[in-house]
């Protein structure tokens, strides 16, 4: 089914107004040739109640398709409103044991159609098999009415989707629409060994002048080897109604499906411009594990270490949607699909990371590294090399995650003076690596939101007033913080001095919401002019703000 138009499926429900129209319609011709070619398509409709259209779809053990068993599921008589249910207060019977025919009742089925005086004024509402839902891994999402899950790279993707049609059909008739990825359904048909089976029922008459079928119905059976059974049976003038099955075959090799789980025998890599530590030549290595090895197997294959690296706006993706993505200090993570458990940036300001690491991204995350992938400039970071190939743990100085951890111990202690105000706030700020004025302007803004909008307004103005400070209750947090260090007995110019960093942050976070682009562009020349880059000039403001909390954090427990 064409997820972007139902005007097929649709048109199936209208009624032609003209006589011409409606022998043809009535015809039931390409009934049979929709629901074929729909059934190949990337999602296939598993239930659909519409004017003159019914299709209602189970699992059911696959089947020989002789006429012994051709005929047996011609007796179909379910809709999704067959629950489980008590037998005589004695057992429990699944939902299709009661089919007249044999082998639906040992089918298994899809979509259950429920309803509750107390939900939506009786309104029908539609549940999953959960045992399908489990081993798919499918969950509900209401804004998208649909079982969704996530896709190798953290995309939602609607698996079984619900469309209702409330306004296209005449006299206030209403109709629903339930579909599947093909895809999907293939991975569970294949494990548990089904057949997926549609029922389908069009009946096309005259909506205002219909009585019942007489006795000129002239009926045909219809049939072929692959797919489709049903008769049809048609009163001139009057309508016609057809009715039957489809067998949907699912099947598909094993490397094309890969089970319910991805399977590693048919991954694809990519290969990198590496550094190659053991013959100490750059030169393009495949990420694949057969192609290297760790440091303790003997062999001529590069590590599994061999350092790769890459343009810095690599990481650029990752920081602008953190919806899906959580950028940390040196770890990537795909909200629940994949994860880069370590990468660094050099002093040429490339990101690096190793093979090992690049191994485990999906394909197509490892095509998007490769095009920023390039030839190192500078060897692998200080802090990469201590960590990773030396082995040793030696606390790195960074200004940044100095700051952030002791904004974090102001959070434990619960200090009256700043907040955590978004429990992301700390993950959000990370040094900008590229020469875009955007992403440096990004970084001050998520300073700006961490460290000043932390300060507690409400707190600080009743310090000020307990210790008699003259302020005026418009003061942003920063001249209150101000005016109470002074009232602690510090200098006024130092106290300057301590929330200069402050203000020069607050100042640089109107690049991205408010200042004209010419002053943005002075603010950015400036910037790398006296810093060569914007990643030494936000290093830098965080060494004046990392020492400025400090010594304020001291001065309130003193004064405390």
């Amino acid at each position: 089914m064409d997820l972007y138009t139902t005007d097929k499926i649709y048109s199936f429900g209208l009624e032609p107004e003209n006589e011409i129209d409606f022998e043809h319609w009535t015809s039931q011709k390409g009934v049979v040739d929709y629901l074929e070619h729909e059934a190949k398509d990337e999602y296939i409709i598993i239930y659909a109640s519409l004017p003159h259209t019914f299709i209602y779809s189970v699992f059911i053990p696959n089947v020989e398709r002789n006429e012994k068993e051709i005929e047996d599921l011609k007796e179909w008589d379910c809709d999704p409103y067959s629950l489980w249910g008590a037998r005589y207060s004695s057992r429990i019977e699944h939902s299709l044991s009661d089919s007249r025919s044999k082998i639906l009742s040992a089918g298994e089925q899809i979509v259950f159609g429920r309803s509750f005086e107390v939900i939506n004024n009786d309104k029908s509402y539609y549940e999953l098999n959960q045992k399908l839902v489990h081993a798919l891994g499918i969950h509900y999402v209401e804004e998208n009415d649909a079982w969704c899950k996530l896709d190798e790279q953290g995309g939602v993707v609607d698996v079984f989707k619900v469309l209702e049609i409330n306004d296209r059909y005449p006299r206030n008739q209403t109709g629903i629409i339930i579909y599947a990825k093909r895809e999907e359904l293939s991975k569970y048909v294949n494990i548990e060994d089904l057949t997926l089976i549609r029922m389908f029922d069009f009946t096309r008459c005259k909506s205002d002048e219909f009585v019942s079928w007489d006795n000129n119905c002239e009926s045909k059976e219809f049939g072929n080897s692959t797919s489709v059974y049903g008769s049809l049976s048609i009163t001139p003038g009057i309508g016609s109604y057809s009715r039957g099955f489809q067998l949907v075959d699912l099947s598909v090799p094993k490397e094309q499906s890969g089970g319910i789980f991805s399977d590693e025998e048919y991954k694809k890599y990519c290969s990198y411009i590496a550094y190659d530590w053991k013959s100490k030549t750059i030169k393009e290595i495949s990420c694949h594990p057969d192609c290297w090895v760790n440091q303790f197997t003997e062999s001529n294959l590069p590590y599994d270490i061999t350092p790769a690296f890459f343009n810095p706006e690599v990481l650029l993706k990752y920081k602008n949607y953190r919806e899906k993505y959580k950028l940390g200090d040196r770890s990537i993570n795909c909200r629940g699909s994949w994860h880069l458990e370590t990468f660094d940036v050099n002093a040429a300001g490339q990101v690096h990371t190793y093979l090992v690491y690049l191994s485990r991204l999906p394909y197509k995350e490892q095509l998007q590294w490769k095009q920023y992938n390039e030839a190192p400039k500078a060897p692998l970071s200080e802090r990469a090399f201590i960590t990773d190939i030396k082995g040793e743990w030696d606390e790195i100085d960074d200004p940044l995650l100095s700051l952030k951890q002791k904004l974090n111990n102001l959070y434990d202690e619960r200090a009256p003076w700043w907040t955590l105000r978004d429990e992301d706030a700390l993950d959000k700020v990370h040094y900008p690596h590229t020469t875009s004025m955007d992403e440096w302007a990004n970084e001050i803004l998520n300073l700006d939101q961490l460290l000043i909008e932390g300060l507690n307004k409400k707190w600080l103005s009743k310090k000020a007033e307990d210790l008699g400070c003259e302020f005026n209750e418009k003061d942003g947090t920063l001249n209150l913080l101000e005016v109470i260090l002074v009232a602690l007995d510090l200098e006024e110019k130092h106290v300057k001095k301590i929330m200069e960093p402050f203000r020069v942050v607050h100042k640089l976070r109107s690049i991205k919401a408010h200042t004209s682009r010419t002053k943005a562009e002075i603010a950015r020349k400036n910037a790398l002019k006296e810093h060569g880059s914007f990643k030494k000039h936000f290093e830098n403001i965080c060494v004046d703000c990392d020492k400025s909390v400090g010594i304020i954090t001291e001065e309130f427990k003193r004064s405390s």
